[in-house]
């Protein structure tokens, strides 16, 4: 009669059991890798494409990544312009100054300038690319 011995399949097996836990840490660190990316190409895009008589520059500035929010469906984190402006006797939020330049306002006869999709566009490999560097690094540290 055969035998069959194994040797190292307890260690294989933890091996594989830690690869399939990804700790919280390590998915923010991944989150922010991107977005840092992202909030980057944003802000480059904004900047080239939301130009005119009336521009401040203050799109660009107030693009800001927010924090690791984590929900039913997984991770998260947002990338938007921030804070807001006066307008003559209005306040007006940067994300609502955005949302009319990313998609236009035809009854106003503003165009629409999609920066946001754009850098999104662009960057996305790259992106991708600076969270897969961050998971390689905690696949090296656990030896995997």
């Amino acid at each position: 009669m055969g035998s069959l011995k194994t040797d190292g399949i307890d260690s294989l097996s933890l091996d594989l059991s830690e690869l399939a836990y990804l700790p919280d840490r390590v998915v923010a660190d991944m989150l922010h890798a991107e977005a840092d990316v992202i909030l980057s190409a944003q802000r480059a895009e904004v900047e080239s494409r939301w130009k005119g008589p009336y521009s401040l520059g203050i799109s660009a500035s107030s693009i800001r990544k927010g924090n690791v929010k984590k929900g039913k469906d997984g991770h998260s984190i947002s990338i938007y312009p921030r804070g807001s402006r006066k307008r003559g006797k209005k306040t007006v939020r940067n994300a609502e100054i955005a949302f009319i330049n990313e998609y236009g306002a035809p009854k106003r006869n503003i165009r629409a300038r999609p920066a946001f999709k754009s850098a999104i566009e662009k960057t996305e490999d790259e992106a991708a690319a600076a969270g897969e560097k961050v998971y390689m690094a905690y696949l090296d540290s656990k030896n995997l």
